[in-house]
């Protein structure tokens, strides 16, 4: 191969390299513009009532065109909940994972999740479509609440024959409580009797779970869940595809 000819495909290859990095931040801004679209849709007519074209047209995406980002209307779904856990998730660990306690911790965890998903209908709605009734949406965040459930147990914090099971009780309740949220606003008392009822089945003693549950709840984010969630979708989006 000539030197020239060396010089010219050398020359080539950034080009290719800069068009192709181009084209998937394009994807990633359009992906985001269509999670962004899909709120403004279920606010209007909720996730359940919600279709592929009602999207597509909102995001201004040509007909058929929504199938190159997303595969089918749950997949968008699916995460769009992923999302949505992963930041909870992350408030979560930035407010709570240094509490000594770790009962208190664990009901920090959980209450937070409700506090911070029922505040947003749209996000909830999105969140019981696709979440099974118990169970984590991401291997990380199953991992972290293995983690959080075996420390409790091996410390003493709490009691159970089984963390598994114990898991199993925690995403229950998030799940039906997040549910009755949906038709009326939960009170604070029904809030505190569900913290109270389900650390003494962690096997807390009573006065201590009596005091847990009746906490101050943690005051809440000024910026708005959905606005925190596609923030962080495309900055996501941006970072995984700026580096390939």
């Amino acid at each position: 191969m000539s030197q020239s000819h060396k010089v010219a495909v050398a020359s080539e290859e950034p080009a290719v390299n800069f068009r192709t990095r181009t084209g998937r931040i394009r994807r990633a801004r359009t992906r985001a513009t269509i999670l962004a679209a899909a709120f403004e849709i279920f606010d209007a007519k909720g996730v359940g009532r919600t279709t592929v074209e009602d999207v597509r047209e909102r995001a201004g995406l040509a007909r058929g065109s929504f199938y190159n980002y997303f595969q089918t209307y749950e997949d968008m779904l699916k995460e769009l909940a992923a999302e949505i856990a992963r930041q909870i998730n992350a408030e979560q660990s930035e407010r709570f994972e240094d509490l000594p306690n770790l009962a208190e911790r664990l009901w920090s965890y959980l209450r937070y999740a409700i506090l911070r998903a029922s505040s947003d209908r749209s996000c909830t709605e999105v969140l019981l479509r696709v979440t099974p009734l118990v169970g984590s949406l991401t291997d990380h965040m199953r991992t972290h609440a293995e983690r959080e459930m075996q420390l409790s147990a091996e410390s003493g914090a709490i009691r159970v024959p089984s963390t598994d099971v114990a898991l199993d009780l925690g995403y229950g309740l998030v799940t039906m409580t997040l549910r009755r949220a949906l038709d009326t606003k939960s009170a604070k008392r029904e809030l505190q009797a569900a913290g109270l009822m389900l650390l003494r089945a962690y096997g807390v003693e009573e006065a201590e779970a009596r005091r847990i549950s009746r906490l101050r709840p943690p005051r809440m984010p000024e910026i708005a869940l959905r606005t925190a969630v596609l923030a962080q979708f495309a900055e996501h989006e941006w970072r995984d595809h700026r580096g390939q």
